[in-house]
């Protein structure tokens, strides 16, 4: 499950990084604080991931299991 939690997070903590760093790029209000908001929108989506990653990998193992 750990193997699995971990591949997950790096996937979900790619796309929920990149997602909101797209939207500060996206906003001109908050592009115009970039040098701030980049980072706390990639911290953002790191922090997301994790919940995500770990009930998507309790869902796949427990798919998995044989019955």
């Amino acid at each position: 499950m750990r193997n699995l939690f971990i591949l997950m997070f790096m996937l979900a903590a790619t796309v929920f990084a990149g997602s909101a760093m797209i939207v500060v790029v996206a906003t001109p209000s908050l592009y115009d604080r970039g040098m701030v908001m980049i980072p706390v929108a990639a911290a953002l989506g790191v922090v997301l991931a994790a919940p995500v990653a770990w009930l998507v990998a309790r869902a796949i193992s427990q798919a998995s299991k044989p019955v």
